[in-house]
């Protein structure tokens, strides 16, 4: 492995760029990627299903405009959409490793992918269903009675809280997983030099945190569109195959979710090329590569 020969060329990129480049890596490592993410997504869909695809139980009319068949679907569309937003880092961590791994090599094997991130199971588990509120957000629904009604406190102020905290720290601290994942820093340590995980996060991300958020709430933007594009194509095919016109229960159970998740994976590659952008202009990775590649051939032909 040669590291200053990388599949994904090292320079700066602004986030126009990014968002190209996203597609361009999207074509290149489709079936790869399209199994990592999916690894995560789908039990994340079932467990979210068993949380509440019970609120889309009624009898359903010709139409949704009846008061209780659209008091279920907005209910259902927001605790959807909040976990969903939530669980989207976690949905990523085998995607992120396997892009770290592909920077360098042409085809990373599942097998070491899948390895790493077992490795790293308790710091996951720590910085992101604990740190980033995904573990209280399926716990709130523990608190939701399924005989009773929509209940604002627990489903509109605790788990909206609960996804404006995870965004607020997301918008901040984007590159947690990258950090444990690619880069492997404790969660602890005795030692008074060592980098840990809260050390380097805020030296990654302390000096561009005005910056992370623009990006954040651009990309968060962008991803409410293509999620509404997403949705709106599963509808078309729909209405074309099936001559259905109309988002009934089955699609807002199921393809609405999907189209989240489609886009959330999109943009789990955005990150992590967001990622290799903020350690180029702040630690001139570029640079760092080269060296270390050199200083690799040298102690190879000393040997």
């Amino acid at each position: 492995m040669q590291l200053d020969t990388t599949r994904i060329a090292i320079r700066e990129r602004n986030l126009l760029d990014t968002f190209d480049l996203a597609l361009h890596v999207l074509r290149d490592y489709f079936k790869p990627l399209l199994i990592t993410f999916f690894v995560a997504v789908i039990p994340l869909m079932v467990i979210n299903d068993l949380l509440i695809g019970w609120m889309l139980d009624v009898e359903y009319r010709d139409t949704f405009f009846y008061m209780e068949e659209a008091g279920s679907i907005w209910r259902f569309w927001w605790c959807m959409t909040c976990l969903v937003f939530i669980e989207a880092p976690l949905a990523s961590i085998f995607t992120t490793s396997f892009l770290g791994q592909a920077v360098f090599v042409a085809q990373p094997p599942y097998r070491e992918v899948f390895r790493d991130v077992g490795k790293m199971w308790a710091r996951v588990a720590w910085c992101q269903l604990l740190v980033r509120a995904i573990l209280p957000a399926c716990l709130v629904f523990l608190l939701v009675d399924r005989y009773d009604e929509f209940n604002p406190t627990v489903e509109l102020l605790l788990l909206g809280s609960l996804a404006v905290y995870a965004a607020f720290v997301r918008a901040i601290r984007p590159f947690i997983n990258e950090i444990v994942l690619l880069e492997k820093n404790p969660l602890r340590s005795r030692n008074p030099t060592a980098i840990t995980i809260g050390k380097r996060s805020k030296d990654l991300h302390g000096p561009s945190g005005g910056d992370l958020f623009a990006r954040w709430l651009a990309t968060a933007m962008f991803g409410v569109l293509l999620t509404i594009c997403a949705f709106g194509m599963f509808l078309f095919c729909s209405g074309v195959f099936l001559n259905d016109w109309q988002p009934g229960p089955t699609m807002l159970r199921y393809l609405y979710p999907l189209a989240m998740w489609v886009v959330a994976g999109y943009l789990s590659v955005v990150r992590f090329l967001g990622y290799l952008d903020l350690r180029i202009r702040h630690e001139g990775w570029e640079v760092e590569l080269r060296l270390r590649a050199e200083a690799a051939r040298q102690a190879a032909k000393l040997v």
